[in-house]
């Protein structure tokens, strides 16, 4: 999908690119509660907050990779103010391409940490 369409972003893009991250990072949370092995460690954070969730996820023992960690902020403001559902005029907005590899990476880290776990 391209990141500009019309000279807007491409908002359905950010959607589906927030939401497959967030749905990543939930696969582990949900693991880890299946998984009687696994402690609590705080508070779950709260919807949306893609970072927080990342940050939970890791202490649940999910391999924490620095792509992930450096670009995800900029997807979870995003998905945290609801902006690719209601597209608003935001200030910054990055290209959604840009965070592609960082969301592989997720995507890739969560797999590996619940088929091997």
């Amino acid at each position: 999908m391209p990141d500009i369409v019309n000279g807007q972003p491409n908002w359905p893009r950010y959607f589906l690119l927030a939401h497959a991250a967030e749905l990543a990072i939930r696969s582990v949370l949900v693991f880890a509660k299946a998984n009687a092995s696994t402690r609590a460690v705080g508070k779950e954070p709260g919807d949306h907050d893609l970072s927080g969730l990342y940050e939970y996820a890791c202490k649940l023992g999910l391999k924490s990779n620095p792509q992930v960690l450096s670009e995800l902020s900029y997807i979870s403001d995003i998905h945290e103010n609801h902006a690719a559902r209601y597209p608003k005029a935001p200030g910054q907005v990055w290209l959604a391409s840009e965070f592609d590899d960082a969301v592989g990476h997720l995507l890739t880290d969560t797999w590996e940490h619940i088929r091997i776990v």
